[in-house]
């Protein structure tokens, strides 16, 4: 499939911000994350006054998000022009009808030039691409250097050829454990979900959880490589009481911060987190399995045009020029500190000395893990489905249920949810 890129010069954009005032379009409606509002208010007042295009920019937490796009959708709201999109859901919305395919709309040059390959593939479906890429997301080792320290601990290598196994990390976080203190070996950051967890399995060649053309899970849930996987989660609970219970993903960063856990693997979200905790952290790869290969989860939020909107080809303008611009991705990366997906927002991070040094450094580190070993999540339009029963069996694995059993019980069930698309 040839991708036409959206490389965008100035005087491509410009031509593109002609067209659209010539067109008299005047307001564009976006459904965002609460969390991305600031960091695109500057961009998007500017195309409002580069096109006279107003934009009504309204943003959700996560979870409210999700649920107000699938009502929006199902009632088929003329309304909504643009919405973010996770990258996982890119299949699921699609096949539904949610976001319009960008193929008329993006120009003749290689996305290639443009994009990271995981972002390209993530706003893919069918061969056709749907959603640009507004950022990515990559994962790090953060460590608490006095708990290390204290335990007699090495810290572990930012060098790729030194990289720390999970088998070592248990080890150690045994060690570090200090339950009179409420000090914990081991505490990942999305607890039981399968962005942070999906890592483990494809560490081991387990693969994604689906199989290669998004309708089954059969086998690919019960393979030897995720079964260990689902162990090593159940022993960091269970056995080597290393993790704590009870913890949410939304609590879990607090209790890092608070200086209680030695290892978190993470996002790049939590550098500036952490250092406004005041926590003596540092920043490393994330392990790997002894015997296997470095895995690290990718992927962020992309931009679509809302397939019930009568306002299209507006709404495909405002996605290539927030999800295009250089300036649009660095200022994203300086405002929000989410990881890009622009390749020349990724040059500006290898090429700018901040980022270089510490704590900043994550983010090189991340660059080289989104080049390297990023993984895509499942690709399946029933990712919903998918993704909400084996977040569950994650954290019945975490409660104390047998890792066979319960993965056999999964495939079941997502197989079952997934009849309709088959």
């Amino acid at each position: 499939m040839k991708i036409r890129s959206l490389m965008m010069t100035a005087a491509i954009t410009a031509s593109l911000l002609a067209t659209v005032t010539a067109q008299g379009a005047d307001k564009v409606t976006m459904l965002v994350g609460e969390w991305a509002v600031e960091p695109l208010k500057p961009w998007v007042e500017e195309f409002t006054k580069s096109t006279g295009i107003e934009v009504d920019l309204q943003g959700f937490p996560f979870r409210d998000l999700l649920q107000t796009i699938e009502v929006r959708a199902r009632a088929q709201d003329k309304d909504v022009d643009v919405i973010f999109v996770d990258a996982p859901l890119v299949p699921s919305y699609a096949v539904r009808g949610i976001i319009a395919p960008m193929e008329p709309y993006v120009g003749d040059i290689d996305a290639a030039k443009l994009w990271t390959p995981a972002a390209i593939n993530a706003g893919t479906w069918e061969g056709k691409l749907w959603a640009p890429p507004l950022n990515n997301s990559g994962q790090l080792l953060f460590y608490n250097r006095d708990l290390l320290s204290a335990a007699g601990i090495s810290e572990p290598s930012s060098d790729p050829a030194q990289r720390i196994t999970w088998e070592e990390l248990a080890d150690n976080a045994q060690k570090i454990v200090d339950r009179q203190n409420g000090v914990w070996g081991l505490m990942f950051d999305q607890v039981s979900r399968y962005y942070q967890l999906q890592p483990l399995p494809e560490s081991l060649g387990g693969g994604s959880g689906v199989d290669a053309k998004g309708t089954s899970v059969k086998g690919a849930l019960t393979n030897p490589a995720w079964v260990k996987a689902a162990t090593f989660y159940y022993d960091t609970f269970n056995t080597w009481n290393i993790s704590p219970k009870g913890v949410s993903p939304e609590e879990s960063s607090a209790l890092f911060g608070a200086g209680k856990v030695g290892y978190y693997p993470g996002g790049t979200w939590n550098i500036a987190r952490f250092v406004n905790a005041k926590v003596n952290f540092g920043v490393a790869l994330q392990p790997y399995f002894e015997g296997g290969k470095p895995v690290t989860g990718t992927n962020s939020w992309h931009i679509g045009v809302f397939n019930h909107s009568d306002n299209k080809e507006a709404a495909a303008k405002l996605v290539l020029y927030l999800t295009s611009s250089t300036d649009v991705a660095i200022a994203y990366l300086e405002g929000s500190g989410e990881l890009p997906a622009h390749l020349e927002a990724l040059k500006y991070i290898d090429e700018t000395p901040k980022y270089s040094e510490f704590p900043l450094i994550g983010y090189s580190l991340a660059n080289y893990e989104s080049a390297n070993t990023a993984v895509t999540r499942a690709r399946t339009p029933a990712y919903l489905e998918f993704e909400e029963i084996i977040n569950n069996s994650f954290e019945d694995i975490r409660n104390g249920g047998d890792p066979n059993t319960v993965l056999e019980e999964t495939e079941v069930r997502i197989d079952s949810s997934m009849r309709r698309y088959q």
